[in-house]
């Protein structure tokens, strides 16, 4: 895993309320997806799809990576892949 400070994993889980494990575990799942693959998280026992696509957005968005997803209804799970990044300035946000 590329290296995060624990810093910056700890603001980001507190401030969503997910535990810092959890969060690192949903990091692992980014980073080990290449560009132009596919990778599929679904739901354990008692966790809902929403659950699934909030902690995998927080991830993406604590790594800096983009990312597209899609929503799978059987079996109950998320699609994800990396977005390629746009070249030159940031869109201006608002």
């Amino acid at each position: 895993m590329t290296t995060l400070t624990q810093a910056r994993i700890d603001e980001a889980a507190a401030k969503a309320r997910v535990k810092a494990e959890l969060l690192r575990e949903y990091l692992e799942y980014i980073y080990r997806v290449r560009p132009g693959e596919v990778g599929m998280l679904t739901c354990n026992e008692g966790e809902s799809v929403r659950e699934v696509r909030q902690n995998l957005a927080l991830a993406a968005a604590v790594a800096g990576e983009p990312i597209g997803m899609a929503l799978r209804r059987r079996p109950r799970a998320v699609t994800f892949w990396l977005e390629k990044r746009r070249r030159g300035r940031p869109r201006k946000a608002g």
